[in-house]
């Protein structure tokens, strides 16, 4: 009897495991990162968690924030924000790169948004931040706030201001208790995760960020000015290496050298890819971090394989749902949607997932109900920030189907459970 209602073993194939560890770089750099943007899964890295000064690559994240406040209407684009005697001070300061913003004149979220973005300019990310919160004690906390948010550890990034540059720079308006030369700090993992999330929460920001140069006309006169935009110049700077960037951000400051964050088009192999370098060469020398940037994608094209398992298809392991432990019920599944994963090495990769139980005293199936399932041969995958999914895979039901047990059954169940 006891025999009888104990399940029979669900066979499964055994495969081989399945390596993702990402390639190790060696690159001139303090760290460097490459992701494959579809996935978010990470293919190539080099020092990828220590907590480094990222400059002005800290404006994506004021950007995710003004982009977020627009969205839920506390903030609109055509708002105009009234700058002040201490905005004005530090829009006229000659070691940072600014649009100079009047005493009293207002200028619109756009505009402040588009300067920047296109050409990193630091009194108009203040202003942003400062519409947003008050002031940048308050904007620095909603910072810090929102990267723990995405997932990121505490112990890889630090937020100070809306822009990167060092508390002394905020006159009045520093954060007080902390050192003068407190700048924006982050690991380039958490600054890659920071750039996914505004890329792909918000993919207008790329229509901004695609513009050839920026236009800033003042409320108040003629006066204009103009300027080629970040993506333009770093577009050109890398032509040679014919990869073609849609995105784009950098950075510079003595202790941070030079950053620069760059997002592929889509490339021959059918893929995008986010490259990241801090600290790649000297802040007054960008163009070998621009480099670098774009080279570090192309020497990831030719390592490792795309793996790309279609809707539709069965993988081994959960080609069945098996339902009640008091008998053997199988129903056939499928993958719900399509899946793709990066593997250093070549060859075709089979991935095993775990057999799904589905334990009901009257089980019943709905024909393209979803399951979740737990892929198990697998190791060294890493992935930014919140997106660490690849171990779950969804699997679907092909028919329809009901069990029910008859009373001596479900007496026996009541009697075990």
């Amino acid at each position: 009897m006891i025999g009888f209602f104990i399940n029979d073993e669900v066979k499964q194939e055994k495969l081989s495991t399945v390596n993702g560890e990402p390639i190790q770089l060696k690159e001139t750099a303090n760290a460097a990162l490459v992701v494959n943007f579809k996935t978010g899964q990470i293919v190539a890295e080099q020092n990828p968690k220590q907590k480094l000064t990222i400059a002005s690559t800290s404006k994506l994240l004021t950007t995710y924030l003004v982009l977020k406040a627009i969205r839920s209407g506390k903030l609109s684009w055509q708002q105009r924000i009234k700058s002040n005697n201490e905005i004005y001070r530090l829009s006229q300061n000659t070691e940072l790169m600014n649009v100079t913003l009047y005493p009293n004149d207002s200028y619109t979220v756009k505009q402040l948004l588009e300067s920047t973005l296109l050409i990193s300019s630091n009194a108009t990310g203040v202003l942003l931040g400062d519409a947003i919160s008050g002031n940048q004690t308050n904007f620095a906390k909603l910072m810090n706030k929102t990267a723990a948010s995405f997932g990121i550890p505490k112990s890889e990034f630090k937020f100070y201001n809306a822009v990167g540059i060092s508390n002394s720079y905020l006159g009045s308006g520093k954060i007080r208790d902390i050192s003068d030369k407190a700048e924006n700090l982050a690991s380039v993992k958490a600054l890659s995760t920071i750039a996914y999330r505004l890329f792909t929460d918000y993919p207008e920001v790329m229509k901004i960020m695609q513009e050839n140069q920026l236009n800033f006309q003042y409320p108040n006169s003629s006066q204009r000015f103009q300027s080629i935009g970040t993506l333009s110049k770093f577009n050109a700077e890398v032509a040679d290496t014919k990869i073609k960037f849609i995105a784009a951000k950098s950075g510079a400051s003595r202790s941070a050298g030079s950053v620069m964050l760059g997002l592929t088009d889509k490339l021959a192999n059918g893929q995008q890819y986010l490259s990241v370098v801090m600290n790649g060469s000297d802040y007054e020398t960008p163009l070998p971090t621009w480099q670098l940037v774009a080279n570090m994608v192309k020497e990831v094209m030719n390592q490792g394989t795309n793996h790309v398992i279609k809707k539709g298809h069965a993988i081994t392991g959960s080609k069945n749902l098996y339902l009640q432990k008091t008998q053997l019920n199988q129903i056939a599944l499928k993958i719900a949607s399509t899946f793709s994963f990066w593997t250093n090495g070549e060859g075709p990769q089979r991935i095993s997932a775990q057999a799904i139980p589905y334990d009901r005293k009257s089980a019943a199936v709905k024909r393209g109900q979803i399951f979740t399932s737990k892929i198990n041969n697998t190791k060294h995958f890493d992935y930014l920030y919140g997106l660490d999914q690849f171990h779950k895979i969804k699997l679907q039901a092909t028919k329809s189907t009901k069990i029910s047990h008859n009373l001596f059954i479900r007496y026996w169940r009541w009697l075990t459970h």
